[in-house]
C-alpha cells in the first residue's frame, strides 16, 4: 500500500474556504486554515492536488516538526528526518526559511544547518540539478520542514506568456470565476479583458482542463515521483474533459491586450471558446443581450488617475450589468468606487492581488 502524507495546500489568503471546497471535489475532506487546507493522503492525492486544483498556490508535505533553540540542534533534528521517504540522495536542495519570534531568526543559517542535516542523512553531498525545494518555518522555536511538491507556483499555468501592465493571477481568475456563481453553462462577459486570463480561466473550467495540465512539478524530482502513477492521474483528468463549453466574450479597449489575449487563449488550447473583440466597455457585444454572468477585473484607482473617470466608468458598467440583467462579480481595490456602479455589491472574499489589498463583489441577477 503506498503510504499516506500529511499535506498542506496552500492559497492566498481569503481563499480558503473555496479551496476546500475544490479539495473536496478530489473526494478528500480537509482542514481549512489561515494559508491553505489540510489533508492526508497518498501519492495519488498529491499527483492531482498539483495538477487539477485551480486555486491552490504550492501542495507541501510535511517531512517533519519539532522544538529548536539553537543551531545544533537544528542540524541534529534536521539529520533525524526521514529524508529517504522524499529525496534521491544527490539531488540539489532548494531551501527557503522564515522566521517569526524564534531564537532561531537568522534565515541564512538556518538553511544551511538544514542543509547541512540532509547531507548527514543521505550520506553525501547534494548535487546540482535538479533541484528540490523545501520550505523551513519557525514560529516560537516550532520547526516545520516541508517539501514543495509543486515547483513553481502552481498559478503559472504555463499557457500565459504575455501580459499587459497589472496581470491578474490565475489562481485569482479561478476564486472570482467561481465566486461569481457561475454554472459553466450560461454565457459569460469580460469586457476589461487585458491578456485574458479571466475568459480562459472560464473556458479551462468549462471544458474541465486541468489547470496544471501543461507543466511538470517538483515531485518528478523526488522519491515522490512515479512516471506510470503520473501518466495515470493525467490520463483520467483528460477523461473528464468535454470537447466545448458556452459562449464567452472577452474585449478590451486595447488593441494590444486583445492580441496577447487572443495568443494566450491559443496556447491554453481554448481559442475557440472566446470570442475577442476590440471594442470600449460600452461598445461591447456581450451588452447586446440579456442573461448571463459578467466577471471581470475593472480598472484601479492605481492605474487611472481621473478618479472622476473611474466614477462615470463604474457607473456606465453598473447600467449595462442592470440593462442586461447578469449576475456579475468584480475585483476592486476601492469598496466605495465599484459601489459607485449602483450595483446592490457585497463582498465574497478580501485578499491580496500584487501587493494591494483587493476584494470579490459580487451581485445576482435577481436584485434587478
Amino acid at each position: 500500500m503506498d503510504s499516506r502524507f500529511s499535506v498542506f495546500v496552500s492559497c492566498l489568503p481569503g481563499l480558503e474556504p473555496l479551496l476546500g471546497s475544490e479539495v473536496a471535489e478530489l473526494g478528500q475532506s480537509g482542514e481549512a486554515m489561515p494559508g491553505g487546507v489540510a489533508v492526508s493522503g497518498d501519492r495519488r492525492l498529491i499527483y492531482r492536488a498539483n495538477l487539477e486544483l485551480g486555486l491552490a498556490t504550492h501542495v507541501l508535505v510535511r517531512v517533519g516538526e519539532f522544538r529548536v533553540r539553537g543551531l545544533g540542534e537544528l542540524v541534529r533534528k534536521t539529520r533525524q528526518l526521514a529524508w529517504d521517504r522524499v529525496l534521491l540522495p544527490g539531488t540539489a536542495v532548494e531551501v527557503r526559511a522564515t522566521s517569526r519570534r524564534s531564537r532561531l531568526y537568522h534565515t541564512g543559517a538556518i538553511v544551511q544547518r538544514v542543509r547541512e542535516g540532509i547531507e548527514a542523512s543521505l550520506g553525501q553531498p547534494p548535487a546540482r540539478e535538479p533541484a528540490a525545494r523545501l520550505v523551513v518555518r519557525l514560529d516560537e522555536d516550532h520547526c516545520v520542514v516541508s517539501l514543495d511538491t509543486s515547483g513553481d507556483p502552481l498559478h503559472r499555468r504555463g499557457w500565459r506568456l504575455e501580459t499587459g501592465k497589472a496581470p491578474l493571477r490565475e489562481d485569482l481568475a479561478h476564486a472570482l470565476i467561481a465566486s461569481s456563481g457561475w454554472d459553466r453553462e450560461g454565457r459569460l462577459v469580460d469586457p476589461f479583458c487585458g491578456s485574458g486570463t479571466i475568459a480562459i480561466e472560464a473556458a479551462t473550467m468549462a471544458r474541465r482542463l486541468a489547470p496544471g495540465r501543461m507543466r511538470e512539478f517538483g515531485f518528478e524530482h523526488t522519491v515522490l515521483f512515479d512516471a506510470e502513477l503520473l501518466a495515470e492521474v493525467r490520463t483520467e483528468a483528460e477523461s473528464r474533459a468535454i470537447d466545448s463549453g458556452p459562449l464567452i466574450l472577452a474585449s478590451d479597449r486595447d488593441a494590444g491586450s486583445v492580441e496577447r489575449a487572443r495568443r494566450n487563449a491559443e496556447r491554453a488550447g481554448v481559442a475557440g471558446d472566446i470570442r475577442f473583440e476590440h471594442a470600449s466597455m460600452t461598445a461591447c457585444s456581450g451588452f447586446t443581450e440579456t442573461g448571463g454572468w459578467l466577471v471581470t477585473n475593472p480598472p484601479f484607482g492605481q492605474r487611472l488617475g481621473n478618479k472622476q473617470a473611474l466614477r462615470n466608468l463604474y457607473q456606465a458598467l453598473g447600467t449595462r450589468v442592470s440593462e442586461c440583467k447578469l449576475d456579475v462579480a468584480l475585483l476592486a481595490s476601492d469598496r466605495r468606487l465599484a459601489l459607485a456602479s449602483g450595483l446592490p455589491l457585497a463582498t465574497a472574499f478580501l485578499t491580496d492581488h500584487g501587493g494591494t489589498k483587493v476584494r470579490a463583489m459580487v451581485a445576482s441577477r435577481a436584485a434587478w
